[in-house]
């Protein structure tokens, strides 16, 4: 909260706080990648076993849930950082581009495990990748707002 506060942060709170971010975004990736994959795993499970029991589907739709949950805090992590920043830096627009870039890194990351995990599971590009399509729509007019605040600054 200190980093928010301050006029002037100082470089180590702010590389901590993106870091403790970065660290937060990843583990919630992971989470739900590991839930989708069981979840996919229980339905391929019970489908091919033929009948499937009123148990079986509430297991499923309480991991489903799960999955929505962990991809929707995400997407709420995402946007309160990108909030909180644009608030903080808008009236210096460049202050945003190493948000923005790092941003563009993990989501390549996520896109490059999406593809890689998509060989190697059973699981599709679209389910692995899906936490970052409405962040990414969301990075895109990051991005579009700082050119703006650049082009109209200088």
């Amino acid at each position: 909260m200190n980093v928010i506060l301050n006029k002037e942060p100082d470089k180590r709170r702010i590389n901590v706080a993106m870091l403790m971010y970065l660290v937060l975004m990843i583990l919630f990736y992971g989470i739900y990648v590991s839930l989708e994959s069981d979840r996919i795993a229980q339905s391929q499970q019970w489908t091919s076993g033929g009948s499937i029991s009123d148990q079986a589907i509430e297991s499923m739709s309480q991991l489903g849930r799960w999955t929505s949950i962990t991809e929707l805090l995400f997407l709420v992590l995402f946007i309160l950082v990108m909030i909180i920043m644009i608030t903080r830096y808008r009236r210096n627009v460049g202050r945003l581009l190493p948000f923005a870039l790092w941003n563009v890194a993990l989501f390549v990351g996520v896109g490059a495990v999406s593809l890689v995990g998509s060989q190697v599971t059973s699981m599709s590009v679209g389910n692995l990748a899906q936490p970052i399509i409405v962040p990414a729509f969301l990075l895109a007019a990051l991005f579009i707002y700082v050119v703006w605040g650049l082009m109209k600054r200088g």
